[in-house]
């Protein structure tokens, strides 16, 4: 008799719990068993030979694979990337012996361990005074105070037009406003500081005086994100990553002054140029780098990890064939356990594929925004907020399903 053993998909510890719970393992049993049945890999960078080495021993002995560069053995390279992968209780123990070595290879343990920590647990996000509830998505509406938007849905200067779209978008179930008033679309001049902070700053203050919103300000200048979170805004979602653009300096320390929230978003070059035939030798490696390099320039600048949301920056000099791969893999990023941002909202690529113009993109929103909340997306950045909002209610709900 065939027994037609049942494929089964484990994502998080709680779903190796829930499945021996229902096949009747003891609680003792489940408890030390569900260490051992969740898979992890990760990709090392460039380890010396005597550190590879080493790691790749320790693997061997608690039973976990270590695979590195052929020439590695005889010693044709003096560095080597590293696919390690294991159980948890495997990478525990790993991390375990590496702790006592030299090398390097006590801080190495001391950030698998982090990022083991770091998978199983729901992201804080503290923005100001607020702690934002993370254990569903949050809907973040755009609201462009902008005449030249690629969406088409710019309101300028108009204040009035732009509160009664905030208003309305809040009406409709937003978490969070995200304000405008500088387009970042392919090929978008800059304004200048004078007329972005006119733009957003009285937008702001009213929010803030009338309603309970959590207000986000899309700037990269740190003079108008001052401004803006001296009104009363408690996020800078800055598309530069806090670098900043022609000299302006990062908004790093606007940011830690008013201990706001922070959006980081990888872009490659400047709004003018970024789809110029860009190009990623390893387009998962080269993104988490920058979150790597830009959490420790924030750290510098006196920004808390806690404040903190990463935005791999879906559009924003990617080809077609990388905004796929990064919607099809947050899990690249998800070691810093920090909460991330996708905002794929009637983008081009969604054009290239369906044939869609701007307004009749939809449809192809919603299936990009689904795809990245089941990947593990806890914020998506949308024009359309009830449809938005209802679709990702559903997806929390799928990726929570048989739990």
């Amino acid at each position: 008799m065939k027994r037609h053993p049942r494929v089964c998909r484990i994502d998080s510890p709680e779903d190796a719990a829930s499945l021996m719970r229902r096949a009747g393992v003891s609680e003792s049993g489940v408890e030390l068993m569900t260490p051992k049945l969740g898979f992890h890999v990760f990709h090392l960078r460039e380890l010396p030979h005597a550190m590879a080495t080493i790691l790749k021993q320790e693997a061997l002995a608690a039973g976990a694979e270590a695979a590195v560069h052929r020439g590695l053995v005889v010693r044709a390279v003096d560095a080597t990337d590293v696919v390690l992968g294991g159980t948890r209780r495997q990478l525990e123990r790993i991390a375990q012996k590496l702790r006592g070595q030299q090398f390097g290879l006590g801080a190495l343990a001391d950030e698998l361990t982090g990022i083991l920590a770091a998978l199983d647990g729901v992201p804080v996000w503290h923005v100001r005074d607020r702690v934002l509830d993370l254990t569903r998505p949050l809907v973040m509406g755009v609201v462009n105070l902008t005449g030249d938007s690629f969406s088409g849905d710019g309101v300028g200067d108009d204040v009035g037009a732009a509160l009664e779209r905030c208003r309305a978008m809040l009406a409709a179930g937003a978490d969070i406003l995200d304000l405008g008033a500088e387009s970042s679309r392919p090929g978008a001049l800059p304004v200048d500081v004078e007329t972005e902070t006119r733009r957003l700053v009285p937008v702001v203050r009213v929010l803030v005086a009338e309603t309970d919103a959590v207000v986000s300000v899309d700037t990269y200048r740190p003079e108008t994100a001052a401004q803006a979170l001296e009104a009363g805004a408690h996020i800078v979602n800055d598309v530069t990553g806090m670098r900043g653009l022609g000299g302006s300096g990062g908004t790093g320390r606007a940011v830690a002054l008013f201990d706001a929230g922070v959006i980081i978003m990888h872009m490659r070059g400047t709004p003018r140029d970024m789809q110029r035939d860009p190009h990623y030798d390893d387009l998962g490696a080269e993104i988490h780098a920058f979150f790597a390099e830009r959490l420790e320039a924030a750290a510098a600048d006196g920004v808390r990890l806690e404040s903190i949301a990463l935005d791999p920056g879906i559009g924003f000099g990617k080809r077609l064939e990388d905004n796929l791969a990064l919607l099809n893999h947050l899990e690249w990023f998800a070691g810093f356990g920090r909460p991330l941002v996708v905002g794929a909202s009637r983008k081009s690529f969604i054009g290239a594929l369906t044939g869609a113009e701007v307004g009749d993109r939809l449809s192809g929103t919603i299936a990009a925004h689904t795809a990245a909340i089941l990947r593990g997306a806890r914020v998506v950045r949308v024009h359309d907020v009830a449809e938005a909002r209802q679709a990702a209610l559903v997806a929390a709900a799928v990726s929570g399903a048989g739990q």
